[in-house]
């Protein structure tokens, strides 16, 4: 059982970067309701006594409203952390920017009107400031003007998140470049895993090797939220912060150190020039376009080359009480990043991989969002074809049942194959499938009429998700994740009445 006594937060993008680390951190201190498109089990989050784990789109409104409302009959919720968002390298419009940072933001913030949270904490970016003039340094107060997609969409967040502080206190953080001992900041590990090697631009610096931009440890930003909740009743109904350490930190130094680290001594950048720089990178980007695999370095990156993304943030240093640990500070901290590289590679490459890796729109969670809108129109119409007096001597024993009784047979089938689709995990409904055979079997059935039972209510749901819009290019994967998963269960059946003649014989 978990401590009910213990305070209750929400958190969207529990399976990302930061949620993963958020979530294992405060397990023991917070009951979690966990929203994720991604299951626990994939990521890595053990399975504990305080965590909730709700697979869900937070841009899919209805099946939002379902999880909230179950969350809601649980108990009062005191916090929501909403760490869900897109981004990508690309900078360029991306549908994902307004379907999952605009209007799933709004969706959660329209949802939580009805929690009555004592906070609401918004995850924004010091990247979606523009870079302060030479000199000057980002603050708490800096407006979220850059002009790139990523940035526009956390403007219009940060808006909807004033706007709203009106109703439930609010506290948008804005995060400088969060790192873990394992890297996992695509940025960062782009250049190390470059840096670190003998490739040919391995001492290529562009400019002046000046561009900087600021890094917070991951555990200094979970230290930092937790003060914010612990100090919630002593905030205004709408603050700033900003989650990362005063100043910045250059390409040139990260380069010198992270060489030393790996080599044992520090090798010489080549400093390429701005413009010479730009051209090889189009050329290179170009190139990439045509053989279908685009470098990591985009021409829109050449536009910060020497550039400083310098901050201050004494406002909430002063405020919370708070400051990154020195001994997590990005320069102190590589010496880890170096020794898990060299130690364990393909580790490394695998959390990197893994915290680059784009997680948009997952075919699995339209499916079984899908399923569950549909559900009440499917049952009743696996239920009227199975007492079809046209079918004949197909369902006798299914015919027998009263119409309540043979109604909710078939919504455990379809709850336990929606949650098979949802969260990629079969074997509920294949064990379901192993146990309805032991009884029926005992109650007379023979394994053709339990069997058609399950092939016919898979041939009644597919065409009917088929018709989908939403689901029209899904086809394979409404295949997959429905008639693959029947078909376990149906092969469960057979093998589990074949197992009992065969007992019965002996």
């Amino acid at each position: 059982m978990s401590h009910t006594n213990l305070p209750t937060i929400l958190v969207t993008g529990a399976s990302g970067f930061v949620g993963r680390y958020f979530v294992d951190a405060i397990k023991n201190e917070f009951i979690i309701h966990a929203l994720a498109r991604r299951p626990q089990q994939e990521i890595g989050i053990p399975i504990h006594q305080n965590i909730k784990w709700y697979l869900v789109d937070i841009a899919h409104r209805e099946r939002l409203e379902k999880v909230f409302h179950e969350i809601a009959e649980a108990g009062a919720v005191d916090y929501v952390f909403h760490l869900a968002g897109y981004y990508d390298f690309g900078n360029e419009p991306n549908p994902e920017y307004q379907r999952t940072n605009i209007d799933g933001s709004r969706n959660i913030l329209e949802l939580t009107k009805d929690l009555k949270v004592k906070r609401f904490i918004f995850a924004s970016s010091i990247a979606a400031c523009n870079f302060p003039e030479e000199g000057d340094a980002l603050t708490e107060k800096s407006p979220v003007d850059a002009d790139y997609p990523y940035a526009w969409s956390k403007r219009e967040g940060e808006k909807m998140v004033a706007e709203i502080s009106e109703l439930f206190p609010c506290t948008i953080v804005r995060f400088a470049a969060v790192f873990s001992d394992w890297c996992e900041y695509g940025v960062l590990y782009m250049f190390l895993k470059t840096w670190c090697s003998r490739a040919w631009n391995s001492k290529v610096l562009g400019g002046q090797g000046q561009s900087a931009i600021p890094f917070i440890h991951i555990n200094d930003l979970i230290n930092l939220v937790r003060i914010i909740l612990q100090k919630s009743d002593d905030l205004p109904a709408l603050n700033y912060f900003m989650a990362s350490p005063d100043g910045c930190v250059t390409h040139q130094e990260l380069y010198d150190l992270s060489t030393r680290l790996y080599f044992g001594a520090p090798c010489q950048s080549f400093r390429m020039p701005k413009w010479p720089a730009m051209f090889g990178i189009y050329l290179r980007d170009l190139f990439g376009r045509l053989i279908g695999n685009r470098p990591f370095e985009r021409p829109w990156m050449m536009k910060y080359i020497d550039l400083k993304l310098n901050v201050d943030a004494s406002i909430t240093r002063k405020t919370l009480d708070w400051a990154p640990k020195p001994r997590r500070s990005i320069m102190r901290r590589l010496i880890y990043l170096i020794e898990h590289f060299k130690g364990n590679p393909t580790q490394w490459h695998f959390k990197n991989s893994l915290a680059l890796k784009l997680v948009t729109e997952r075919p699995n969670l339209a499916i079984a969002a899908k399923l569950e809108s549909l559900k009440p129109t499917l049952i009743e119409q696996i239920y009227t074809h199975i007492v079809n007096p046209e079918l004949g001597e197909r369902f006798p024993n299914y015919k027998c049942y009263d119409e309540q009784t043979l109604k909710w047979y078939i919504e455990i089938y379809y709850n336990l194959l929606a949650s098979a689709v949802r969260s990629g995990d079969r074997m509920a409904l294949v064990n379901y499938a192993r146990f309805l055979a032991s009884i029926r079997s005992r109650e007379g059935f023979s394994c053709e009429e339990v069997s058609n039972v399950f092939l016919d209510q898979c041939a009644i749901i597919i065409p009917e998700l088929l018709a989908q819009p939403e689901l029209k290019d899904l086809e394979m994967r409404v295949h997959d994740s429905i008639r693959l998963t029947n078909q376990l269960a149906v092969d469960e059946i057979e093998d589990a009445f074949e197992a009992i003649e065969l007992s019965s014989r002996k």
